[in-house]
């Protein structure tokens, strides 16, 4: 592989295993900065933990995974390096008992889910996302104008953890996994859940009073032209329901303007395996 295959753009993104026990890394790579998140089975948020490290071309990523108890404190830390090696990223290093841990991931070969509207995807030799016809017919009454239940809530941070759900239904709904890591949140978006393309790192929350803000990292698949992008999230909660507009950096006017139902309890995911 030439060295120009060692920049970033090369292993941003989600990679997976392609036999055995399952492993899925997430990297967001800002300059030399990595953070992002590790799960095996990832409908399961008990398997969610955090990774942070840094990124070099020559040596590719130097990185820990924290695996947290559900309280947010921590449990152990494996510490890891990734390398590019024959189209795979070679993962390797040590875990909290210092055990050897050493596999081999992949890009997903099936690619992000196709849709009527163009899609950019990496590794940059990847071949593009088809792009679909929309659907014939259409009109009809617009949709009727969006009325909360009831007061949005004043928020804390107990009130956003745990499992949120929606855009569909069946094996391409989505699933927002929102954990405590001590005084912070983090979490993945993910639908469907056992392809990382359609998978993105949820970081930089902020709460203020019935307000919650965070980021969508979009690392190695995204709508539009030009990845990688965050896209913005600002939503309100009423009722188990989280209202929310998210905007990519360049939008202007409404984003995608949605609901999601929850949350469901981290421990009552434990045990979501997709397609089992």
């Amino acid at each position: 592989m030439p060295a120009a295959a060692e920049d970033a753009d090369w292993y941003r993104g989600g990679w997976r295993t392609d036999s055995g026990s399952p492993h899925v890394y997430q990297f967001v790579i800002k300059g030399t900065a990595v953070t992002g998140y590790y799960c095996t089975h990832c409908a399961d948020g008990t398997t969610l933990a955090p990774l942070e490290g840094t990124f070099d071309e020559a040596g590719g990523i130097s990185f820990t995974v924290r695996h947290l108890d559900l309280d947010g404190r921590l449990r152990s830390t494996d510490r890891l390096r990734a390398r590019l090696a024959d189209g795979k990223l070679m993962v390797s290093g040590v875990d909290g008992n210092g055990a050897r841990i050493e596999h081999a991931t992949i890009k997903d070969p099936r690619g992000p889910t196709p849709g009527p509207y163009v899609q950019s995807i990496l590794p940059p030799n990847a071949p593009p996302v088809p792009v679909l016809s929309p659907p014939r017919g259409g009109g009809g009454a617009p949709p009727a104008p969006y009325v909360a239940p009831a007061k949005w809530r004043q928020l804390s941070a107990a009130d956003v953890v745990g499992v949120w759900l929606g855009f569909g239904v069946g094996m391409e709904k989505q699933y927002f996994v929102i954990r405590q890591d001590g005084d912070r949140l983090f979490g993945l978006a993910c639908g469907r859940c056992d392809n990382p393309y359609t998978h993105g790192a949820l970081e930089n929350f902020r709460i203020a009073g019935d307000v919650i803000e965070f980021d969508i990292n979009h690392q190695d698949w995204g709508d539009g032209t030009v990845i990688p992008f965050s896209r913005h999230v600002r939503a309100q909660i009423t009722m188990n329901e989280l209202r929310m507009d998210a905007r990519r950096p360049d939008q202007t006017g409404p984003g995608i303007v949605a609901s999601l139902v929850g949350p469901i309890s981290l421990e009552a995911t434990k045990g979501n395996k997709v397609g089992e």
